[in-house]
Parts: C-alpha cells; sequence; structure tokens
C-alpha cells in the first residue's frame, strides 16, 4: 500500500457485499448487532456495485488496480454453496470447466491472481483472537465461522484457474517464505508482476502511510490491528522455526494456556480442518 504511485487500492471490497449488503451470504449478521450494518453505511453494497467501483478505478490511465480480497467472498461457501447475488446474473456461460465464483467469467479472465496463505498452526489462533476480549468489543462478534477460513474455497479456486482452457496457476507466496526474507520475494513478485520493486514496500512508518491504512482497515476495526501497530515488513524466521518445532501437544497446550479449553478447541478444530488444503498450496509456493 505504500505504492500509492502506482496502484490503486481496494481492501476487501466484496466482503462488503458478502457481509453488508442486500444481497449478503454470510449468516454473520444474525448475531451481530442490530444497527451494525446500518451503521457500516455499505448496507446498500451489492455484488455489482462493488464490481462497477473496481472497474471504474481500472479505467484510469495511469494506475493498476490492486485488489486484497477473501475467497470466499466470491466462492460462496459451504452454508451457502447455491448462493448467486441477483444483481450478477449475467454471468457468461461457457463449455469449459464452470466458473466456481460469483464473478462473471469475462471479469475472471482480466485479473492476474496472487495467493497469500499462512500455515493454519499460525492463522487461525491469530484470527481466534479477533471472537474473544479485547478485539471482540471492536470487531462485535464472538464465533469463529468454520465456513469462513478460505483455505477450502483457496484451493477450489486455484483448481479452477490452471485447469481451464489457457490457464495459468497462480502465483502463491507463503507467509512463512515471505517473513524469512521479505526482499527477495517481494522482487521476485515485482517482476512477475511487471511492477518495479522499491524497498518503500518494506516500510510504512509516515504519517501518510498509516493515515492510508487506517482509511482501509477501520471498517473492519479490530482484525488489523498487529497490521496497523507495526512500521515495516522484517525477517522473523525465528518465530517460524519455533512454531514448526512445537508439537501437536504443545500447540494444543499453548492454545489452552491462552484461550482455556474450549477456545483450544475451536482453534485445534479450525486448524485440522484447513491443514490439507494449506498442503496442498503450499507445493505451488514462490521461492525466492
Amino acid at each position: 500500500m505504500t505504492r500509492r504511485d502506482i496502484l490503486t487500492f481496494f481492501h476487501e471490497p466484496f466482503g462488503d457485499a458478502f457481509y453488508f449488503g442486500p444481497e449478503k451470504i454470510s449468516p454473520a449478521h444474525l448475531r451481530w448487532p442490530a444497527d451494525k450494518i446500518e451503521r457500516s453505511g455499505r448496507g446498500h453494497y451489492t455484488y455489482d456495485y462493488v464490481l462497477q467501483s473496481i472497474l471504474t478505478a481500472a479505467k484510469g490511465p495511469t494506475k493498476r488496480v490492486f485488489i486484497k480480497d477473501m475467497s470466499y467472498h466470491i466462492i460462496p461457501p459451504i452454508h451457502s454453496p447455491k448462493i448467486r447475488p441477483p444483481s450478477l446474473q449475467t454471468q457468461n456461460i461457457s463449455n469449459e470447466t464452470p466458473n466456481p465464483t460469483v464473478l462473471p467469467t469475462s471479469i475472471i479472465d482480466n485479473l492476474q491472481f496472487i495467493f497469500l496463505i499462512r500455515d493454519p498452526v499460525a492463522a487461525i489462533p491469530s484470527l481466534y483472537r479477533c471472537f474473544i476480549p479485547p478485539l471482540s468489543t471492536q470487531t462485535e462478534d464472538t464465533t469463529l465461522d468454520p465456513t469462513e477460513l478460505g483455505y477450502r474455497e483457496l484451493c477450489i479456486l486455484f483448481d479452477y484457474l490452471r485447469n481451464r482452457d489457457g490457464g495459468t496457476a497462480p502465483l502463491v507466496i507463503d507467509a512463512d517464505n515471505l517473513l524469512a526474507d521479505p526482499e527477495a520475494l517481494l522482487r521476485l513478485l515485482c517482476i512477475n508482476l511487471g511492477l518495479p520493486y522499491s524497498s518503500s514496500m518494506l516500510s510504512w512508518r509516515t504519517a501518510e502511510d498509516r493515515d492510508f491504512a487506517f482509511t482501509l482497515f477501520e471498517k473492519y476495526a479490530g482484525y488489523h490491528e498487529d497490521a496497523l501497530n507495526s512500521t515495516g515488513l522484517v525477517a522473523k524466521a525465528n518465530g517460524v522455526k519455533d512454531r514448526l518445532q512445537l508439537s501437536r501437544g504443545g500447540q494444543d497446550d499453548q492454545w489452552n494456556s491462552k484461550y482455556g479449553k474450549e477456545g483450544m478447541q475451536v482453534v485445534r478444530s479450525a486448524v485440522d480442518a484447513c491443514q490439507d488444503d494449506y498442503q496442498y498450496l503450499r507445493q505451488f509456493r514462490m521461492l525466492a
């Protein structure tokens, strides 16, 4: 997000339609405070409304569009597998592998996908913190929905993009590799995307950088506190090594001490459900 000179950014735009709009797919609103959607200001965001805002930005002559989003926002998860937003009923139909997303095939054809994956042993506990105090007072949710973790949908999307006629496999970045050598992997990513590398990608210390990040992240209060409190991307190989050396029993003990027995069981169940999909995608990861 530091390259605002060459990129226009959207942060989880389809999440607005998935969670808040009149076509919302997630059942999360059923457990939220009654006025949360109204307070969000996004209760009118249909999938087409979001898509048109992105397409409008893409018409700009000087900047490419960068979209950070979650796979299950565009591939209806297991709790609602057959839902298709009414505003996007103009999906292209073809004889090739059926498009698993809610987006028209013509849009998919013009996107370049990058998958950022993370070991569920690290990702799920981090996410679980958002549903317990003190962060739950900001997220206004106390339930980790195991159907909205995204690993399964990432695999579905990956295989679709790789196996369709003329398709190519998306770029896959594993967070462990990124943290081991951020500069090397970002340089390689820029080469693949045809973007100029800059060391500014590794640091966001200016007030302008922080204000911009807050503007993008504020709609999901509580979920991005670590990112907002950081100042850059630095190598953290030791933390990865410690996690990989921890046994399954050691993981459970660690989570039990942090979240209690019930919390540990929620985390363990979610981690186990995602591990096979993570390992599948990991074999395609980029290595610097």
